[in-house]
């Protein structure tokens, strides 16, 4: 058997290796997101960590790091700018049970007025991939959050 070189193994893995592909579609879905909240002010996991908040009406941070698959020190870092910007608020998880995270009155405002530009940046979501991929990235990889929310 012959000895691969570093640049055939290069060109396999650069075209048929399933994390770049990945990889690089999130970094495009992220660019569009970006582009459509721009004019609000929120980032693309601003907005992630906005909704999985509104729709479990208040998480807890470990919840959150399951659920949005985060690691604690980016979750840390992006709620303590949420909080300075005013959208969420951290206190005391009912029953002891540790800090629970809830919007803001501004939180929740802005959760609702980005809706269109979100709606925006899904229609753009949807013409780069085409109908048929975005449905099936869509059913590959369900909401998190299911019908409930996090708790």
């Amino acid at each position: 058997m012959k000895k691969a070189d570093s640049k055939e193994v290069g060109r396999l893995i650069a075209s048929e290796c399933l994390s770049v592909r990945v990889r690089r579609l999130g970094r495009v879905i992220t660019r569009i997101y970006d582009a459509a909240l721009a004019k609000h002010g929120v980032s693309a996991a601003q907005l992630n960590l906005l909704a999985a908040i509104a729709a479990g009406d208040g998480a807890r941070p470990g919840d959150l790091t399951r659920l949005l698959d985060l690691e604690k020190s980016t979750l840390s870092r992006d709620l303590k700018r949420m909080e300075r910007l005013g959208w969420v608020r951290s206190g005391a998880a009912p029953a002891r049970r540790g800090q629970l995270v809830t919007l803001t009155p501004a939180g929740a405002r802005l959760l609702i007025d980005v809706r269109p530009a979100w709606q925006e940046a899904q229609a753009a979501a949807q013409a780069e991939l085409g109908e048929k991929s975005f449905a099936q990235l869509r059913a590959a990889l369900p909401s998190p959050l299911g019908r409930a929310g996090p708790r």
